[in-house]
């Protein structure tokens, strides 16, 4: 496998809407709110029109990553039950392996209602449900240690079940060829974990996905390159994306690459855009391709991402893709 993919399992709920119904369901403007079952179920009851997919930042870019081509698989929990199967479907529809059992018991599947409004602006009402159930007996080391890269989510540090997780992973790649990606989700999550991301950044991972403000809660004063493993850590790439202004590329050897932006052909929902970067980076970087091609990829995917409303591949990327990177392969 290319890539193997580990995190919360979650269905985006998403429904066009506008300012007033944000202020109405008392949720911040373009941030993300985590939310019970009763309140998810009150705002999935008015939210009106939707569309139901499947979800949750590292599925996204390994969704990405299987509509470029790579052999992509997922690993994340959800309940047995409708938005369980519909996780599922979506998923699969995209090339992506999701064998993992669901939760049979407990919290019903995760599920973020995605509310976009007309300036591209999306904010998130979050129920994490049975994602939290995701343990160690759902790693399967062998799919870890057979896989080129394995990429965690950030947001699976906030509970020791998870971390449990992530140590099974590491210890399935530090006997193989495997490499461990880490992304690391939001810049809050950062805070709350920040001793413990720079832990696995000095020993265990060797490639980050971050955005500016995620990578500096990280690095604090002592700057990006202090992950790098010529610097004291044990990454070989850091990734730091800038939004609009395009990315970074850092790796070992002094090795840095601007990537600008491809300007999107029309903005409509930022969900999922540095996914979807996240996801064409790691095809481009498992397929043998320079550095800076793979950003173009990740650049590129994203722009198309923003185009349409939510962070699922679009129609015919391999081609949108072929058009804008001559080397894309």
């Amino acid at each position: 496998m290319d890539v193997l993919g580990i995190g919360n399992a979650i269905v985006d709920v998403l429904t066009q809407t506008d300012d007033d119904t944000i202020t109405a369901f008392d949720l911040p403007k373009g941030g993300m709110t985590l939310v019970d079952q009763e309140q998810a179920e009150t705002l999935y009851a008015k939210a009106g029109e939707t569309t139901e997919r499947s979800g949750g930042s590292v599925a996204n870019s390994i969704a990405i990553a299987a509509a470029l081509g790579a052999d992509s698989g997922y690993v994340g929990k959800v309940h047995d039950d409708q938005l369980g199967a519909s996780f599922t479907r979506s998923i699969r529809s995209h090339g992506v392996t999701f064998t993992t059992p669901a939760s049979t018991a407990g919290p019903s599947t995760a599920r973020c209602l995605v509310l976009v409004t007309p300036d591209g602006e999306r904010t998130m009402g979050t129920y994490l449900g049975a994602c939290t159930a995701l343990g160690p007996d759902d790693i399967e080391q062998d799919d870890v240690a057979g896989s080129a890269v394995t990429l965690i989510e950030g947001y699976l540090a906030d509970t020791e079940h998870a971390r449990e997780t992530i140590g099974k992973i590491v210890d399935a790649t530090a006997k193989s060829e495997a490499k461990v990606a880490l992304t690391l989700s939001d810049a809050g999550c950062v805070e709350r974990h920040r001793e413990y991301f720079r832990e696995l950044a000095a020993a265990n991972v060797e490639i980050i996905i971050a955005d500016e403000d995620e990578v500096a809660a990280l690095v604090g004063d002592d700057g990006i390159p202090s992950l790098l493993r010529d610097n004291g850590g044990n990454c070989e790439i850091v990734v730091v994306t800038h939004g609009a202004e395009g990315s970074t590329i850092y790796g070992v050897g002094g090795a840095t690459y601007q990537i600008d932006t491809r300007p999107a052909d029309q903005l409509v929902d930022t969900t999922g855009a540095g996914d979807a970067y996240a996801g064409g980076f790691l095809y481009g970087l498992t397929h043998g391709l320079p550095l800076q091609v793979a950003g173009r990829i990740g650049s590129v995917a994203a722009s198309h991402v923003v185009a349409q409303l939510g962070a699922q591949p679009p129609e015919d990327l391999k081609a949108k893709v072929a058009a804008d990177v001559p080397e894309f392969r």
